[in-house]
């Protein structure tokens, strides 16, 4: 491992100020930042403007899709620039094992290119929850974690992870998926939800430097994120 000065953390802005403003700045660099919750919440909007924001500052990202990638809603979101779509590498997987695939050439185009400066899994859990052998699938998901995180430390890579929830009749909640592993490696783990106005809230619940609890509320419009409540 390369010996790093210590320096104050460093950002990546999402563009979208009063986020930005929660997380002093906007999303860690060379840290797995994670974001959850239920579905229409945001979390692929979210995903979608962190690669436009990377790519409007010159830098390239690796966005492996489970969900179904809307080139539609792209656009929407980043415009018709040149610099968005070709500062973007799309890659849909089918299954946890093509995950883990993919992951791995992720690992190897961001040692070849070090343009590569974020690297985005909407969403991680989706294919885990479809694997039923317990075994295969956490040695698998420990791989891709432990291969994101030392190209975080390696890199100062931007990791996004967009997870999934599920009812855990032990705590009688909603809490997030991916267990003990997936919150040990996630650096900075925020809790997105529809409120009934139809804004969205972005809580902490882990972070570094910022305390739990705090949060915002903002806006999923026709163009992206907005600030100002529909």
């Amino acid at each position: 491992m390369k010996l790093r000065e210590i320096r104050g953390d460093e950002k990546l802005p999402l563009g979208i100020g009063c986020i930005d403003n929660l997380l002093g700045g906007g999303f860690d660099r060379g840290v797995i930042n994670q974001i959850y919750g239920q579905g229409g919440t945001g979390k692929t909007n979210v995903a979608m403007q962190m690669a436009v924001s990377a790519a409007y500052s010159g830098e390239k990202t690796i966005y492996i899709d489970t969900e179904g990638f809307s080139e539609n809603r792209f656009i929407q979101i980043g415009g018709s620039r040149p610099e968005v779509s070709s500062n973007v590498s799309l890659y849909r997987v089918s299954d946890f094992s093509d995950q883990e695939v993919a992951v791995i050439k992720a690992e190897k185009m961001i040692e070849k290119d070090q343009r590569f400066k974020v690297l985005i899994l909407d969403s991680f859990t989706a294919m885990l929850r479809l694997e039923r052998d317990e075994k295969s699938k956490n040695i698998s998901m420990q791989r891709q974690l432990s291969i994101m995180q030392r190209l975080c430390n390696e890199f100062d890579l931007t990791v996004l992870i967009a997870n999934q929830i599920y009812f855990d009749p032990d705590i009688q909640g909603i809490t997030p998926y991916g267990g003990y592993f997936l919150d040990h490696y996630s650096k900075t783990i925020l809790k997105l939800e529809k409120l009934q106005s139809g804004t969205r809230r972005m809580t902490i619940m882990k972070h570094r430097s910022i305390g739990e609890g705090n949060f915002v509320d903002f806006s999923i419009t026709d163009s992206g994120l907005s600030c100002t409540p529909i």
